[in-house]
């Protein structure tokens, strides 16, 4: 009965542990890029009535949305949305059902140009990207990439800490054990049976684990990136003065055609409920990019303009030459 506690405590706890924090690392990094993606966008003159959060959390996690205008719920609300109805010309739905949490559901025509339609008829599809994709399919295997090198990464680091195996007796494991708890936590004297503990009895076996933890830093930095540059964000993580003009030319385009499918349309979207709704002006509402992820292009152009400049200063110099 003894044997399957202790059983259960070395194998079974320890596989318990693992599991949890593979978890918790998991939704750490999954939570941290949910947090980035959530906050790129800022909506401008949106009514009292709709919320930007939850606009944003149908396009993440639906991949659309619907904005509509509904006298029982007060004004212009959004929802979340599925297809309805027939697919249409250009490869959209007719119709979409508009759905939400207290048992909100109704079916709309889909707004597609000035119909002279009621108010309460149609709706205004929000896609997240063209083909309605949801950002969170993406950033779940960003997530499971980084969580897996991150485990990785601490396994390795753990093996450097204790680069052997110790064969013994398993009467004598819960022994060695608690001399092991001894010795990770710094006790500057350990004491043993020697009845119990002798030469022959212990032996150990060295792993001689390679340490590869520089390596998955890097890999990890990759894979950081290249989430940054599927949202549209600039990433560089090379020192710029290494990077030659075409370098930054390349990424500025690649992180600016991404960011553009992000927000064309969603500008999109706020085009076609000003025309239906009549909005213009002041009132009119818009979305735009937070902070100055949107002036990323000529933030590097900058950057390489004023690395060239100095380049030149530099050579002039050396050749002798007043500047």
């Amino acid at each position: 009965m003894a044997k399957r506690k202790l059983k259960k405590q070395g194998v079974t706890d320890y596989f318990e542990d693992a599991i949890l924090l593979n978890g918790r690392t998991y939704i750490d990094y999954l939570e941290r890029m949910k947090k980035i993606a959530l906050s790129m966008f800022e909506w401008v003159n949106l009514p009292e009535t709709m919320n930007a959060r939850f606009l944003e959390m149908c396009l993440y996690y639906k991949g659309q949305g619907a904005i509509l205008y509904d006298e029982d719920m007060g004004g212009y609300i959004n929802t979340m949305a599925s297809d309805g109805g027939y697919i249409n010309l250009y490869g959209l739905p007719s119709q979409i059902m508009c759905y939400s949490y207290g048992n909100f559901n109704q079916r709309r025509n889909l707004y597609m140009h000035d119909t002279g339609a009621e108010k309460g008829e149609e709706c205004i599809l929000v896609m997240n990207t063209f083909e309605r994709i949801p950002t969170a399919t993406s950033i779940e295997l960003f997530a499971k990439r980084l969580a897996e090198a991150q485990r990785t990464a601490d396994i390795n680091m753990s093996q450097q800490r204790t680069p052997m195996l110790i064969l013994t007796d398993k009467n004598q494991e819960l022994t060695l054990r608690n001399m092991y708890a001894q010795y990770d936590g710094n006790s500057p004297v350990i004491f043993g049976d020697k009845n119990l503990l002798t030469p022959d009895s212990i032996k150990s076996i060295k792993t001689e684990a390679p340490f590869i933890g520089i390596p998955i830093m890097d890999y990890k930095r990759e894979i950081w990136n290249e989430f940054l540059t599927f949202m549209g964000i600039s990433n560089l993580s090379e020192k710029r003065e290494r990077l030659i003009s075409n370098e930054v030319d390349s990424n500025n385009e690649l992180t600016n055609l991404n960011l553009q499918a992000l927000l064309v349309p969603r500008k999109k979207a706020c085009e076609q409920f000003n025309e239906k709704y009549g909005l213009m002006g002041e009132k009119a509402i818009d979305v735009k990019v937070r902070s100055d992820l949107y002036n990323i292009v000529k933030q590097f152009e900058s950057v390489t303009y004023d690395y060239d400049e100095a380049k030149k200063t530099e050579e002039l110099i050396e050749g002798g030459e007043n500047v």
